[in-house]
């Protein structure tokens, strides 16, 4: 489901490795994201979505091998810049697989993959921070702002809402997913909306039930005004009612105020992904 069935799935970009005994010891994977309009896939960039090799080879020159044949796949498809890990939109495959609420570029602790593209001339070009919240001791927050927001609004959920375009469907339509929103009361306006997808099968790796937060939402003429906080904090109730205990966002580590209004409602950074990047080479 998550990669030999996406209908973009191109074979020659899936680059495998066995050993003399035709035993498969490594693989890359090769792909690119959406056009513009996100209604097909676009060649111009592509990524090396993923890189594996069995424990033993990782400071084997077969990682760089890999490497060198998954860009070539990509400069042969037309490709000008390649990056390293997914990223969105770059985000087709290995979500639920790797990383968590979304692709996170090539996490900072997954030192292997690091290594194979810091010496590749991958160079850094942004930075996520991977934000958890428990919600086992989640209290919402009370005070006077929150309390006029209730007064104002409906809370409303909609269950598999529907994707905004080819490529999110394609991404996340199969995706058990659930958004919250508020609504104007007396008043047919949506105020703010978030959604919520439940993180699996990574989550069991990780010995919890976890959903990944995305797409978050507000009316610019109600932000900073209290009903982001409010709709984060009756989601959050209506989550650990389903058996949810943990949270998971990320942003961009320049994305201060973003980062800010996290950590107000008690997220915590547990690790970080970098976004690498190359040019192409014309040759």
């Amino acid at each position: 489901m998550c990669l030999f069935s996406k209908h973009y799935f191109d074979p020659k970009g899936f680059i495998v490795a066995v050993n003399d005994d035709d035993e498969m010891v490594g693989f890359a994977h090769a792909g690119f994201g959406p056009n513009d309009p996100h209604n097909q896939v676009e060649t111009d960039t592509g990524t090396t979505y993923m890189i594996m090799v069995r424990d033993d080879l990782w400071n084997s020159n077969l990682p760089d091998q890999l490497l060198a044949q998954s860009e070539a796949y990509l400069r042969g498809r037309g490709a000008k810049v390649l990056y390293g890990g997914g990223i969105n939109p770059l985000n087709g495959f290995y979500l639920g697989l790797y990383g968590g609420s979304e692709l996170p570029g090539i996490l900072l602790s997954d030192e292997p993959r690091r290594r194979v593209f810091s010496r590749n001339q991958y160079r850094e070009r942004g930075r996520v921070v991977i934000l958890q919240r428990d919600l086992v001791r989640f209290r919402p927050m009370v005070n006077r702002e929150q309390r006029r927001v209730a007064r104002e609004v409906n809370f409303e959920t909609l269950y598999a809402p529907i994707t905004l375009n080819w490529w999110n469907t394609s991404v996340y339509g199969s995706l058990e997913r659930i958004r919250f929103f508020l609504r104007r009361r007396r008043q047919d306006k949506v105020l703010a909306y978030v959604t919520f997808w439940d993180i699996e099968p990574l989550a069991s790796s990780w010995g919890l039930r976890a959903a990944g937060m995305f797409d978050l939402w507000v009316d610019d003429e109600y932000r900073r005004h209290g009903y982001g906080t409010y709709l984060l904090g009756e989601s959050f109730k209506e989550l650990h009612k389903r058996g949810i205990t943990t949270v998971e966002t990320q942003t961009m580590l320049t994305n201060a105020p973003a980062i800010e209004f996290y950590k107000n409602l008690g997220f915590a950074p547990i690790d970080h992904g970098l976004v690498y990047r190359r040019e192409a080479r014309n040759s």
